[in-house]
């Protein structure tokens, strides 16, 4: 089974607009990922983080959900997340998506069905 990016979008900022610091800066982005040629997708998210800007806030944190940029730039954050759902090989939808979580956040990570 093939999967393809189908969009990507920050809650923040609105594409082409970027940061006033790109080289140091923190930008929650969202991936829609879905099956190649059929409508529609789920949601990844993951945060754009630059060197300077864990220099500049050095608390301790996680790594999984970021991904490491010397400055923000759109089209490297997509061509970057296009890389990595063209790497994935699956033969169901979970199998990908538990691939993508490695390294993003899925929105129906760990769901469980309400059993009313």
């Amino acid at each position: 089974m093939r999967i393809e990016l189908k969009g990507i979008f920050s809650p923040e900022y609105n594409k082409p607009e970027i940061p006033h610091e790109p080289d140091c800066c923190a930008v929650l982005m969202h991936a829609d990922v879905g099956i190649a040629g059929r409508e529609g997708a789920d949601n990844f998210t993951f945060t754009v983080v630059t060197p300077k800007f864990l220099a500049k806030w050095p608390e301790t944190r996680w790594g999984r959900g970021y991904l490491l940029m010397p400055e923000f730039s759109w089209q490297e954050a997509e061509r970057m997340v296009s890389r990595l759902v063209s790497s994935v090989s699956a033969e169901t939808w979970e199998q990908a998506a538990g691939q993508l979580c490695q390294f993003m956040e899925w929105e129906f990570e760990n769901y469980q069905p309400h059993s009313g």
